[in-house]
Formats: C-alpha cells, structure tokens, sequence
C-alpha cells in the first residue's frame, strides 16, 4: 500500500508539473502569436500559417506513429530501454531527413510567393528540432520526469517570444520570424537530448530486426495520425490556395488557439495511456471501465466551458491576442472550439483504442473521414472560404471522435457515465449567461468571472470531487 500511495503521487505529481508546463508555454505561445500578428498583419501572418501547415502535412509523414510507439514499447517489462530509444531515434532522424529535404522541393511547384516558398525551406530545420524532441518524450513519460520536459519547451518558448519580439522591434520580415523559430526548436531538442541521458542513453542504432517490430507496430497509428492530419491541416492549404492571404491569416490566427487548447487532452491522455493499457493487458475489465470513465468527466469539465466560454468572449479575445485588426477572426474561433470539444473526447478514445490495440480497426474509419473532408474542403472553401473551413473541421473530429467511442464502447464493454457531463453542461451555460450579462466589461474580467461562476456552479452541482484525478492516476490493481 504505501508503494501504491507513493507511486499515486508520483503520478500526481508528474502530472501537475507537465500541466503548470504547458499553461506557461501555452502562455509564451499566445504572446507570440500576438506579437506575429501585430507585426506581419493579416497577409504576412498568413503566409507564415501556410508554411507552418505546409510542413506539418511532411511532419506527420516523419511521426509516422512512432511517438506513441516509444511511450508504449520503453513502458514494457524486459525492455532494453536503450535500444529501444535509439532504434526509434534513429528512424525519426532518418525520415525527418528525407521528408523534409522533399517539402521546399514540392513547394517549388506551387503557385506560392517567393518568400512563402522560402519559408518552408527554412522551417523545415524547425521541424525537424519539433519531431526530434517530441519522438524523446517518451523516455520522460516512462520515468515520471516530464519537468524535464517541460523545462525544455519552457525554454524554447522563451527564446522564440524573445527573438519575434526583437525581429518585430526591427521590422524585420516573415524569413527572420522563421529563422527564430528555428532557433528556439533547436535549442528545445538540446535540452530534451541532454535531458534523456539522466534515464537513458540515446545514440543512433540501426537494428533492422527491432526496426520491423517497430515499424509493425506504428504504421497503424502513423497511418491513422496521417489521415488525421488531411482532414485537420487539409483546409489552410486549399485556403491558401483559393482565398486571400489575409483570409488565411484571420483564420490562422484562429487556428492556432484551437492548437493550442487541444495540446491539454493530448497531455492528460499521454499520461493515462501506460495506466489503461495495463489495466487492459491485465484483463481487468472493471479497472479499465472506471479509469476511462473518470478519464472522459475530466475531459468533459474542461471541454464544455471552453466552447460556451470561447461563443461569449471570442471576438474580444481574439482582438486581445492578435490585435484589433484580427477581432473578425473570432467567428471563426467559436465555430473550432466545437471542433475543439471533439478532439477533447476523441483522445480520449483514440488512447484507448492504442491501448487496447484497435489500431488497425480504425484506419477505414480515418480514411473515410479524410476523404470525405476533403472533398468538403474542396467544394465548399473556394467559395465560401474560413467559415466553411472552421464547420467541415468541426464535422470531421466529430466523425472520427463518434467512430472511435463506439469501437470501444463495443469492444470494452465499458460505457462511460453522462453524469458528469451533464452537471458540467449546466454548469457552462449558467457561466455563458453570466458571461454574456457581463458584456460590457473587459474581456479578461469576463474571462474570470466565467471562470469562478463555473467553478461555483460545478461545486453547487456536485460535478466535480476531490479524488477524480486520483482515480484516473492511481496505479491500477491487479485482478
């Protein structure tokens, strides 16, 4: 019992520590944006989100599954540790190379500006510091350590918030905003490489047998996360192709918020995925059912006052954030926070479908979703452009989010509890209608005031309890 104990707030606290991480990189991150935004405008700011979206279309090619593949083989009893991490290592390297030395050369035939086209040469380097770092985490995840990591990221947001802000100060153009980049990603692998070494030792390894078992094993997720990322990024690159760059850059500025509010679930289910994978190896069914229970009230507390949060204040934030000249943008916004809610709840079974290892079940259901938005994207954004683009994402995280719950709700067995949601969805519209008789004031006292009337109704409700993470985070038990 005292180990389990220890081991429970271990957890816990691996767990605040990546949070508090993330809330102050998140920050950073917004402060960025709003310098980027103030400084390069609607056009300039477009043109830098179609680089960014340009090369993550190569980046997930680069992921190919194997983020999540570290996590869950390093979490498995008798592993070499080492080799294991070196092998996947050295397969991010090698495809990190190749993909993006391909990106400036296929961004050559299309029919973008100069400066956009070398853009993506340049940010290709970024990206692969982004793939490098995040293939890493794992090790972290494994040895409760993501401080480290959160240490890192922290640093590399202050260094990219420190360079745009002395790029803007001397007028500087879209490159040098870019070049910053590259330098803060960098900086960040650094220290995740130098951080590794505490655990682990991390060099290139090139096992072509254990590269089969690795490959074998993430191709299913890779491929997953590749039509996951068409029908995501799919809209700002026929938006950049077939509407304003200004109309690109107000929706970008949108979407870069729905980026960063969806890093939370991604967080919270990376750390419950080892704790429900071995509840289900272990054939304790019950265990499981509660963990994934628990897992998609939390998410359900935070999912819903983000959306009926965000519909009250968004036009007011956005020209907080980015500036007056981005205030239009916020429609935008409160139409991707539903996409937003989606993507809370489709981690939530996505993880759960890896850890019962469903991969392979899924794709079909990827894949339609992709073609389908696809063709979405392309019928409907020429002509009405953002907005059309904002509906069709929320419509495909809501395909792919109601698939993959039903898969697992088959499977498992395990229906989780509408309780919770219930009290929470009350809870946000009581905040919503505080919020919105609240319009006239500034929308940072709106914001709190949403966040304490929420947090009150909650409480009146009963929607939330003191050993809710606990459970989620407790070792699980054997059966």
């Amino acid at each position: 019992m005292p180990q389990d104990s220890s081991r429970t707030r271990a957890i816990a606290g691996n767990t605040a520590v990546q949070v508090a991480g993330k809330f102050v990189g998140t920050l950073l991150g917004i402060l960025t944006v709003g310098v980027m935004t103030r400084h390069l405008g609607q056009s300039g700011y477009g043109q830098f989100t179609t680089v960014m979206s340009f090369l993550q279309f190569f980046g997930i090619l680069v992921d190919f599954g194997l983020t999540l593949t570290m996590v869950k083989m390093v979490s498995l009893p008798d592993t070499d540790e080492s080799e294991v991490a070196s092998n996947i290592f050295t397969l991010r390297l090698l495809s990190g190379a190749v993909f993006f030395g391909v990106a400036p050369a296929v961004a050559l035939f299309l029919p973008y500006p100069t400066v956009v086209k070398a853009g993506i040469a340049l940010g290709a380097l970024s990206f692969l510091g982004i793939t490098l770092s995040s293939v890493l985490v794992g090790i972290f995840q494994k040895h409760l350590a993501m401080h480290r990591a959160a240490i890192a990221e922290v640093a590399g947001r202050t260094v990219l918030l420190l360079g745009a802000f002395l790029a803007a100060r001397a007028g500087a153009g879209l490159l040098s905003f870019i070049g910053v980049l590259v330098a803060a990603n960098l900086i960040q692998f650094l220290l995740v490489f130098l951080f590794t070494r505490s655990f682990t030792r991390v060099g290139l390894a090139f096992d072509t047998g254990l590269w089969k078992r690795i490959i074998r094993e993430s191709w299913p997720i890779g491929l997953a996360i590749a039509f996951n990322l068409v029908y995501l990024k799919g809209d700002i690159i026929i938006l950049s192709l077939s509407r304003p760059e200004a109309e690109v850059g107000l929706y970008g500025a949108a979407y870069k918020i729905l980026d960063v509010v969806t890093v939370i679930p991604m967080v919270f289910m990376g750390l419950v995925l080892p704790l429900i994978t071995a509840s289900w190896s272990s054939g304790n069914r019950r265990e499981y059912g509660r963990r994934l229970g628990r897992a998609f009230s939390f998410l359900s507390l935070l999912a819903l006052p983000l959306v009926f949060g965000t519909l009250a204040v968004s036009r007011d934030l956005m020209a907080l954030i980015a500036g007056e000249s981005f205030a239009s943008s916020g429609t935008y916004l409160s139409i991707l926070m539903l996409g937003a809610a989606m993507v809370f709840w489709g981690a939530l079974f996505g993880h759960a479908i890896v850890a019962q290892g469903l991969q392979r079940k899924v794709i079909p259901a990827y894949a339609a979703d992709a073609i389908i938005s696809i063709l979405l994207y392309i019928l409907l954004i020429p002509r009405f452009g953002a907005v059309a683009a904002a509906w069709v994402t929320v419509f495909s995280e809501a395909f792919i989010a109601c698939f993959a719950a039903a898969m697992v709700i088959r499977t498992s067995r395990q229906r989780p509890s509408l309780d919770i949601f219930s009290r929470s969805l009350l809870a946000s519209l009581g905040m919503f209608a505080v919020v919105l008789w609240a319009g006239p004031w500034h929308v940072l006292i709106r914001i709190m005031l949403g966040i304490a009337s929420y947090g009150g109704l909650l409480f009146l409700f009963r929607g939330l309890t003191r050993d809710m993470l606990q459970d989620i985070l407790r070792r699980p038990r054997t059966p």
